[in-house]
């Protein structure tokens, strides 16, 4: 049982360790996943910013999908490695009675390297995390002078993984051998997974509720079903690679759901109205899903950040820092960013962006960001963005967009 705990802990320790906590678009993960102070594009981050559209802008419609990986140690190469190899080691086991008696001691000798390649390979992986993190969104926005709003679908998850060696497995190799015999059931060696997914949909509403000659408030706010999943499994690492290593059979899966509020508040101040101040509180209504077997809980408590920008025409810099820790597992100790990004921008025709991020609670390690976007006439965009960052952490995104 410690074992186990040691082991989820570590999984749990990788999807806490990975790229962000929420789901992320290629024009923010460009900029250091700064966002609350942008442009309407952003309401998913801040549905204030539904008001800060040029006069222009009637319609804008975006597709996104980001994807993030940690394996510093090779660990899923490996892992699927040990599964093959375990399974030569049987098929060569089994083969043992048709070999003459002359070729017996070099084919034994064989035998006990494939178990020594095995071990070594287990010992490798044993107890390095894996990580994997997916976001999807979809967005539809409709600003105007009235009530602007919007519509959207968001999800984000992420994915990890860890092996757990038992010295005593090399025993049981070796006694295959003797008796002839291998059980793949006999080994204690596994591989287990753990991970958590976020799907939202709902309506966001910003409205101007105060226009001075030297400032502009805005406020805004998305009403949004929430659904969370939890997933767990654990799996002989003989089918390392194999279909039983699933966490999408309902047997496996646990989740929650509910309907939750996010509020934002941006200011806009300056001769051009070239400085912006923003405010954003997400998930008002606490959300958790638990494992119960295993002691593990994911919870969405209320989160808040505040953010400032300079903008003009050609130039973006924004900071960002979160007031409170993002989401995270119960267990353990969750991160909290502090972010800063900038944009260059050639005409409202091509961007190129820069940015870095680093967790307060120390958590993670420092995160560097670069994106590229192409948006002609400023209509159709295009935009990209890669990120690295410690413990070989590597992530992108992509993002289609569409503005009338």
């Amino acid at each position: 049982m410690k074992k186990l705990t040691t082991t989820l802990s570590l999984i749990s320790l990788a999807l806490c360790s990975t790229a962000h906590s929420e789901s992320f678009t290629a024009k923010h993960a460009g900029q250091g996943f700064t966002s609350i102070t942008h442009d309407f594009t952003s309401a998913l981050s801040n549905p204030a910013l539904l008001n800060k559209f040029d006069d222009d802008d009637d319609f804008y419609l975006s597709l996104n999908l980001g994807l993030a990986a940690a394996d510093e140690y090779e660990v899923l190469d490996i892992g699927e490695a040990i599964a093959d190899q375990i399974e030569d080691l049987d098929e060569d086991i089994d083969n043992l009675i048709n070999v003459p008696p002359e070729e017996l001691p070099s084919y034994i000798t064989g035998l006990n390297q494939q178990i020594d390649n095995i071990v070594t390979d287990l010992t490798t992986v044993d107890e390095k995390p894996v990580n994997l993190r997916t976001g999807l969104n979809a967005l539809i926005i409709i600003p105007n002078k009235y009530l602007s709003m919007g519509f959207f679908v968001n999800q984000y998850g992420r994915l990890g993984m860890s092996v757990d060696y038992t010295d005593s497995d090399e025993s049981v190799l070796e006694n295959a051998i003797t008796t002839g015999n291998l059980d793949i059931n006999d080994l204690q060696s596994s591989a287990t997974g753990l991970g958590y997914s976020v799907a939202e949909a709902g309506a966001m509403f910003g409205y101007e509720i105060l226009k001075h000659k030297k400032y502009d408030v805005n406020l805004g706010a998305k009403i949004k079903y929430q659904r969370l999943d939890l997933f767990y499994n654990t799996v002989n690492v003989a089918s390392f690679d194999d279909d039983d290593f699933d966490l999408t059979d309902d047997e496996f899966l646990t989740d929650s759901d509910g309907v939750n509020v996010d509020l934002g508040l941006h200011l806009a101040f300056g001769d051009q109205r070239q400085w912006h101040v923003a405010f954003v509180a997400n998930n008002l209504t606490k959300q958790e899903v638990s494992l119960i077997d295993q002691d593990l809980t994911f919870q969405l408590d209320m989160s808040s950040s505040v953010g400032i920008s300079y903008q003009n025409h050609w130039l973006t810099v924004s900071g960002e820092v979160d007031l409170t820790d993002r989401a995270s597992f119960k267990q353990l100790q969750a991160p909290k960013y502090a972010s800063v990004g900038a944009e260059l921008d050639w005409g409202e025709h091509v961007q190129f962006r820069l940015g870095a991020r680093s967790d307060l609670n120390d958590t993670e390690g420092d995160l560097y960001t670069v994106g590229f976007g192409l948006s002609p006439w400023d209509v159709v965009s295009f935009d990209i963005a890669a990120f690295k960052g410690d413990n070989d952490n590597l992530g992108a995104a992509i993002q289609l967009g569409i503005k009338i």
